[in-house]
């Protein structure tokens, strides 16, 4: 499948797989279909496979689904970005958010000796609204020696700070595109 095509039918199963639940976004429902899920995953992959990524990072938890998939898509290796003090053996980078958009700050920690000097990284998350979780990644991945050079998430709610302050951010589909059925 071409990539644009492949984006294309990221969109679409996304489009038909999300719901709002009592106003939450849902993102779980859509990986329940093995369609839905291989069709996102491709998506994704497609999105940053021009960033020729030796790693691919995720933050838990859906992070932890998506993440994986992607690297095994683009035949390129997976590192886990932990929240909040969870075990996690190893030498780590660490580093505290910004406020999210419920006004938390969370702490952020990956493993240093999974990266290497030079290696280009991209992140996988399934929605980006702040961007403070990535940002802090792209510092997790800086001290760590590797460099952050692109971000793909299913759903887009950034910011325009978070945008500049970012490498390159795409997406599968734009939250506007899901906003009927949320609660104001």
């Amino acid at each position: 499948m071409h990539t644009h095509d492949a984006v294309d039918r990221g969109h679409d199963l996304v489009l038909e797989h999300f719901r709002w639940i009592d106003g939450a976004a849902d993102t779980w429902t859509m990986l329940r279909s093995a369609d839905a899920l291989a069709g996102i995953v491709a998506g994704l992959a497609a999105l940053v496979e021009d960033a020729r990524p030796d790693v691919v990072v995720g933050i838990e938890s859906r992070g932890f689904v998506l993440a994986p998939a992607v690297a095994l898509t683009l035949g390129v290796g997976f590192a886990p970005v932990r929240k909040d003090g969870a075990l996690f053996p190893g030498p780590l980078v660490e580093r505290t958010t910004d406020r999210d958009y419920r006004g938390n700050r969370r702490t952020l920690s990956a493993r240093r000796d999974l990266f290497a000097a030079g290696q280009r990284v991209v992140l996988v998350d399934d929605w980006i609204e702040t961007g403070s979780q990535a940002l802090a990644v792209a510092d997790l991945v800086a001290d760590a020696g590797a460099d952050l050079v692109g971000v793909a998430v299913v759903v887009d709610e950034a910011g325009p700070g978070a945008r500049a302050a970012l490498p390159m951010l795409r997406s599968l589909v734009r939250s506007s595109e899901l906003d009927a059925g949320r609660r104001s």
